[in-house]
C-alpha cells in the first residue's frame, strides 16, 4: 500500500476555496489532517481543518500518550 502524502499546493487550494486569500492559515491557527497522512489520511476539503495551534498541539500529544503517533 503506497501512503498517501502532503500535498502543499492541494491544500493552499483547499485554503483559498475555504476564503484564506493566500492558500495560508491565519495567524494563530494551522491546518491539520482529521484522519493522519500516515495513517492513510488524504488531502481532501473533508479531511482538512484549519484550527487555532495550540488545539492542534494538544490533539498531537494527546496522540503520542496514546501511542498513535
Amino acid at each position: 500500500m503506497a501512503k498517501t502524502k502532503r500535498n502543499p499546493t492541494k491544500i493552499k487550494k483547499i485554503l483559498k476555496e475555504r476564503g484564506y486569500p493566500n492558500g495560508k492559515p491565519s495567524r494563530g491557527r494551522v491546518t491539520h489532517h482529521v484522519k493522519p497522512v500516515a495513517e492513510g489520511g488524504k488531502n481532501t476539503p473533508k479531511n482538512i481543518r484549519v484550527i487555532p495551534k495550540r488545539k492542534h498541539e494538544q490533539i498531537h500529544k494527546k496522540r503520542r500518550k496514546r501511542g498513535e503517533i
